[in-house]
């Protein structure tokens, strides 16, 4: 997992640089030079929205991802690992959904090309159910363990009764 956690970190990475890159660019030749890059705008959307999807790939996998916290500090420490449990519930159902809906989109997309580099928008679009599936794998791996936390308390629980 960390070998996958440190390629999507460089891809999402490579593809910030690749937007800055482009839109300095775009910037100097339009100012500049009072020329225009019209590709400009797809490659920074391509490289925009995977540096997105990758990068919630990633903070899925360091467990990362944004928790609002203040009601589950306010139960006893007991009860906070059924919060976890029932967070990472709720994330596996969201994700669910998003990916089997994405599916549908990005084939439905393929026809579709973008303006200037003539690349189908469904290549675009894939990023969401690659990076969703992954983010769903982790997520699964990581339900399994606190199911696994919560029996082996429950266990030792009842071990000192």
């Amino acid at each position: 997992m960390k070998k996958l956690q440190a390629v999507f970190s460089a891809i999402a990475g490579f593809c910030l640089v690749i937007v800055f890159l482009v839109t300095f660019g775009q910037v100097i030749e339009r100012y500049v030079f009072h020329v225009s890059m019209p590709w400009a705008s797809d490659v920074t959307r391509f490289a925009f929205v995977y540096s997105v999807f990758l990068g919630m790939a990633v903070g899925v996998m360091k467990r990362g991802h944004l928790n609002i916290d203040v009601l589950v500090q306010a139960f006893p420490a007991k009860f906070r690992p059924w919060f976890d449990l029932l967070a990472t519930a709720v994330m596996l159902f969201f994700l669910a959904a998003i990916f089997w809906y994405s599916i549908p989109f990005v084939q439905s997309n393929m026809d579709q090309m973008a303006n200037y580099v003539r690349v189908p928008m469904g290549v675009m679009y894939v990023s969401v159910p690659i990076t969703v599936a992954v983010m769903l794998a982790c997520l699964a791996v990581q339900a399994v363990r606190q199911v696994r936390a919560l029996s082996g308390a429950k266990q030792a629980e009842a071990g000192r009764r």
